[in-house]
């Protein structure tokens, strides 16, 4: 494992022995995933025209759905596999960062993989055109921003679950981004690829337009 550079502007110091927020998200997501459960087995409220991110709800005026899918999600897969990257990824940036900026980093990257999801709803209504939840472009924002900070560090993925592969963060991230873009330019299952492309685009530029500011930006 590559040592942090101590004169990088970017490294803080340790982070106390107490649960991490990237754990406290993991359980915020959980906690939330219950409760769209008995939402709806319970009660008739509209939660996905609430609060899932959609080209009808943006235009009606509920900008805050920019926020609130990302704590939404489709199956207990979905939740998952989100949870699982958001822990794995938002540690390390956790802790190279600092807790504050590892938050604004993540929802920054679900808001901008949000407006690049509705952005292509807007030009190509019959390919992106459904409401979107999860977690996904803000986790795709935590695997850019990791690869950026720490390029050659090898990471072990089991692909389709069983496979072992090792391959490098900066690799990985060059995958994501040509699977992400293949998917949304043929869009072929209803998997949000452009909302992934967003997240990866609004990780880097966090870390582009927070670098040089100091470590309590």
């Amino acid at each position: 494992m590559t040592e942090p550079d101590p004169n990088d502007a970017w490294q803080e110091a340790p982070r106390p022995n107490s649960r991490s927020l990237a754990a406290w998200l993991v359980g915020i997501n959980v906690a939330v995933f219950l409760g769209e459960i008995l939402v709806r087995k319970y009660t008739r409220w509209p939660l996905t025209h609430w609060c899932a991110l959609g080209v009808s709800g943006i235009r009606s005026g509920y900008l805050w759905q920019f926020l609130t899918y990302q704590f939404l999600h489709g199956g207990i897969l979905h939740l998952v596999l989100n949870c699982w990257g958001l822990y794995v990824f938002g540690q390390g940036i956790e802790d190279r960062l600092g807790r504050f900026r590892f938050l604004k980093l993540y929802l920054f990257s679900g808001i901008v993989g949000g407006f690049v999801q509705v952005t292509c709803a807007l030009l190509a209504p019959n390919l992106f055109g459904s409401a979107v939840v999860g977690a996904s472009a803000g986790v795709f924002g935590l695997v850019a921003a990791y690869a950026a900070l720490f390029p050659e560090r090898q990471l072990t993925l089991l692909l389709f679950f069983v496979i072992p592969v090792t391959l490098r963060a900066k690799t990985m991230l060059l995958w994501g981004v040509i699977l992400a873009l293949g998917g949304a330019l043929f869009p072929f299952d209803h998997v949000a690829h452009a909302a992934h492309l967003g997240g990866m685009l609004g990780g880097l530029l966090y870390l582009n337009l927070m670098r040089g500011k100091g470590p309590r930006a």
